[in-house]
């Protein structure tokens, strides 16, 4: 063990001995946790006692809740209730060592409660400097649980200070536990130092140019070489990796329960070092770059003004010719632009300060805003590049399909096998790039006919999945069938095939403003499975059909799961059945085109189109007031933004290309605001709703016939506040289950996140009740979930006896895979169209021609205050989230000192400013 390491240990040692004289003292570093974010529980607002509001309401709701522990305990037990009987995912345990990293400030603590506040989780920790914080958990970055009892973190209380013998002597045995901890990890970081080993180069990728990964416990057998690993040697193995963030990144949202760290490339790196040292050593190098550089931004900028209104376009610069040196900087200025964890040393930020202000960039803080702002300047980056859809952990192919090596290798395959297919009669085993011989579930498809099958989208729809049929019956006034006709991709593809393995590791389709990524390759998908691909030759389309009877009550009173043919396809846009059905039109805003003329539409005026559309949408009308009724399902409604370009698939600018660019123009986009009500009334409704009865559907036939299936659940909300609160929501419902979003958000309600199990659990925000469930089958052709169900369903109507084809263990397992690509793909498609929506309110602001002869909807915008919580004090303003309904965007305001506002306070704003980057925000300031 190093000197240092030793000494600080010993340093730690002596600080035990005197941790009870601390402990009831005032905390002296309440400060320092407040300017990273972290809350002392002893320096909380007057406006901000979260936790004690927290502790009343739970005990209020002791009884009715069972909180676990006696009565007596009820107070103190609290924060428990929300930890148990929410569900709330991936919370820490209590007893749990933990972590804790907020930009350059790092401690270790025990988490000795948890609690939610305003829907987020956030854990109570005892520091090892005897300190109480309260942080979210996206702040711990490595765990260890159950180092302390659960008993002992009962008797350390939570306050700031202990209040009884009893808590002090608990917290003096925690951090003693703590302390020991700390000494054994030191000596384990010491062990690692001794080695002399260079991790990098046993880790990194063989090839130069592409990253690679490691996690926690791969790099300690590597560098310990020990049989088994302890914690303690983990631990230190994982500060080690923390500390060498020049070659390793903690991953971005995983990296507390995976442990991973990406491994830059080579290349990166050794261009990373060699533009280091030409900035050390004062390179003349550096200089030249300089003064070519600002040429270029200077008649980039001037070029990007004058075709501002124009048409995208981007051509070679030829004219521009780079030193190897200048080359170098270029790279590395393109490979700073990417997120990094504010929690480790980011390798690149001195580097790009320094060559920024040798460009004479003028900024007071240099960002990933400033640094797009010059790549774009430099031709190094389009003005329209969609940063959110280049970050590496999508891994979303960012050349054009006409020009990507992967897309050209599924086309080959679509070429080669789908033309010549394995006989039937063959007995080898299907090959990875073998599509199936024949359907094999043909002879038990049903021939619904001629019957109209309505497929309702919007135009210019990407991938046809779903059609809708309606059947009277003539003995049953009032009552019909509907059939849910959905595409059927199982007919070609088995789950053994190339594409099915690309499928399940993409887990669905990517849909951006700007490109779509598809699950599967679109040269199959248009030519083979999207409904229609086969009418246009005559021949009949393979579906699998859910049908549900509806009582003249609006009841589910039978139901039938079939394979089928499909063969009178009417392709038709929401508008126009909304026309035909007589649904009122509800347009969205467009507040910057107000004039915008409607979407053209596919108006049929055939009269059975007219009486068959009328009928579903009465069937499936009366059936969702009846689900309404008979649920506690609510929709909160709050507008929100949506872009869309016209120009689409906008292409990527290439990732470090030598030669620059002249971009001129810009795409057209379209500003809309929505809202949920927008999106689930009339037509929209109708598709909508037979959607999710196809889904109930697909759950009662598999508990039928016992076959295994993962199920969405989600639990109602929980009362955080008052225990009355959900029922006055209820009861502020409208006819079609919509309430005032800031309604709800008054109500401090959690509404617990969606699992999927095998068990048939309710689906509260479907209105789906216990014992029933709800599967995913509608949308095979861009989820690899609604593929599996298909698979276990068609093989369940093959084998009725058999084996299953999916196995309870492999779903079960499968079931949090699901979550996590949801998970990470909400995420995305949040952060992209909160930049896109960014980068169109700033070209507005900027415009060089501003349009002077209509209203500027940026005036006299109106904003609400979204939550309880300031998030920020700066030199005594007060920062909070707020929402901007004209424009369906969340901003920052800041506020005078003092001010006090509660959620749906509304205030008169403008735009301050608006900083379009790998994370986009807009800041507002009160009129």
């Amino acid at each position: 063990m190093t000197r240092n390491l030793q000494h600080e240990a010993d340093e730690e040692i002596t600080e035990l001995t005197t941790v009870a004289d601390k402990l009831v003292r005032t905390a002296t570093r309440t400060q320092l946790y407040a300017n990273q974010g972290w809350k002392h529980t002893k320096s909380l607002r007057g406006d901000d006692v979260r936790i004690e509001n927290a502790l009343k309401a739970a005990a209020a709701r002791n009884d009715a809740l069972k909180l676990r522990g006696s009565p007596d305990n009820a107070g103190e037990e609290v924060l428990d209730l929300l930890e148990e009987e929410t569900s709330v995912p991936h919370q820490i345990p209590t007893g749990t060592l933990v972590e804790i990293r907020k930009g350059s400030l790092t401690t270790t603590g025990i988490v000795i409660r948890n609690a939610l506040i305003e829907g987020r989780s956030f854990s109570v920790t005892l520091t090892i400097t005897g300190h109480v914080i309260e942080h979210p958990e996206s702040d711990v970055f490595f765990q260890v649980p159950k180092m302390v009892t659960y008993s002992l973190t009962r008797r350390a209380g939570i306050g700031a200070m202990p209040s009884s013998r009893t808590e002090t002597s608990a917290r003096v045995e925690i951090l003693r536990q703590l302390r020991d901890f700390e000494r054994e990890v030191a000596n384990a970081y010491g062990g690692i130092q001794a080695t002399n080993l260079n991790l990098y180069d046993l880790v990194r990728s063989k090839n130069p140019d592409e990253w690679s990964t490691v996690t926690v416990l791969e790099a300690a057998r590597l560098i310990m070489r020990q049989r088994r690993q302890t914690v303690t040697a983990l631990f230190a193995m994982h500060r080690y990796l923390m500390k060498h963030s020049e070659e390793f990144a903690p991953q971005i949202s995983t990296h507390r329960l995976a442990q991973t760290f990406d491994v830059r490339p080579l290349s990166h790196l050794e261009r990373l070092r060699a533009v280091k040292h030409m900035i050390r050593s004062a390179s003349p190098a550096i200089d030249a770059f300089a003064i070519k550089a600002r040429g270029i931004m200077t008649v980039n900028r001037k070029r990007r003004i004058e075709s501002w209104d124009d048409p995208p376009k981007r051509t070679v610069a030829s004219d521009i010719h780079y030193t190897p040196e200048d080359r170098l900087i270029l790279d590395v200025l393109q490979h700073a632009l990417r997120r990094h964890r504010d929690v480790v040393t980011d390798p690149y930020a001195l580097i790009v300060a320094s060559i920024l202000k040798t460009l004479q960039v003028d900024a007071d803080v240099i960002d990933p805003v400033v640094l797009r702002e010059v790549l774009i300047d430099l031709g190094h980056l389009a003005p329209w590049e969609d940063l959110v859809s280049r970050r590496k952990e999508y891994e979303l192919d960012q050349l054009p399909e006409d020009e990507s090596p992967r897309v050209a290798a599924q086309n080959l395959i679509v070429k080669r096998n789908l033309a010549v297919r394995p006989t039937p009669e063959s007995s080898r085993p299907l090959g990875p790039e073998d599509f199936l011989p024949r359907d094999p579930v043909e002879h038990l498809r049903h021939d619904f006919g001629d019957m109209p099958v309505y497929v309702v989208d919007d135009i210019g729809a990407e991938e046809l999945d779903d059609g809708l049929s309606i059947e009277e019956i003539p003995s049953e006034p009032g009552s019909a069938w509907i059939h849910v006709h959905i595409a059927d991709p199982t007919a070609v593809i088995p789950p053994t095939h190339v594409f099915a393995q690309q499928a399940y590791q993409k887990g669905m389709t990517w849909y951006f403003s700007h490109r779509t990524w598809p699950m599967l390759p679109t040269s199959l998908s248009r030519s083979k499975l999207s409904l229609g691909a086969h009418s246009k030759s005559g021949e009949p389309e393979s579906v699998l059909t859910f049908s549900f009877k509806i009582d003249s009550t609006g009841n589910m009173v039978d139901y039938q799961v079939r394979p089928g043919f499909v063969r009178n396809l009417q392709i038709i846009d929401y508008d126009s059945v909304d026309h035909l059905a007589g649904f009122p039109n509800l347009k969205p805003a467009q507040p910057f085109d107000p004039e915008c003329p409607p979407n053209n539409t596919t108006v049929t005026t055939e009269p059975l189109h007219v009486q068959n559309l009328r009928l579903l949408a009465d069937t499936i009308t009366r059936h969702r007031i009846r689900n309404l009724r008979s649920s506690d399902a609510f929709i909160a409604v709050i507008p929100y933004a949506r872009i869309s370009t016209a120009e689409k698939p906008l292409q990527a600018t290439p990732l470090c290309y030598p030669r620059s660019f002249r971009f001129t123009g810009f795409p057209t986009i379209k500003y809309q605001v929505l809202s949920q009500k927008s999106q689930e009334v009339g037509s929209r409704m109708v598709v909508a709703e037979c959607m999710k009865a196809a889904c109930r559907v697909a759950s009662r036939w598999c508990l039928d016939r016992d076959v295994p299936m993962l199920r969405r659940t989600s639990k109602p909300p929980v009362c955080l506040g008052d225990p009355d609160a959900f029922s006055k929501v209820l009861e502020a419902r409208d006819s079609d289950g919509f309430v005032d979003f800031y309604l709800a958000q008054k109500a401090s309600l959690h509404v617990p996140p969606v699992e999927h199990t095998l068990d048939p659990g309710m689906h509260w925000s479907m209105g789906v009740p216990e014992g029933e469930g709800y599967i995913r089958v509608t949308s095979p052709l861009r989820r690899y979930s609604d593929l599996v169900a298909h698979w276990q369903i068609k093989d369940a109507l093959l084998r009725p006896s058999a084996s299953p084809l999916f196995s309870r263990e492999w779903l079960g397992k499968y079931g949090p895979e699901i979550k996590e690509k949801e998970r990470v793909f909400k995420e995305a498609e949040r952060t992209h169209y909160a930049y896109w929506t960014a980068l169109y309110l700033k070209r507005f602001m900027e415009h060089p021609h501003a349009v002077v002869d209509r209203p500027n909807p940026l005036e006299g915008l109106t904003a609400t205050v979204l939550t309880h919580t300031f998030a920020e004090r700066q030199g005594g303003s007060v920062r909070t989230m707020c929402h901007v309904p004209s424009l369906g965007i969340k901003a920052i305001v800041t506020l005078p000192p003092g001010t006090m506002l509660d959620i749906g306070d509304s205030l008169d704003v403008r735009l301050a400013d608006i900083q379009v980057g790998l994370s986009s925000k807009v800041h507002v300031l009160p009129k």
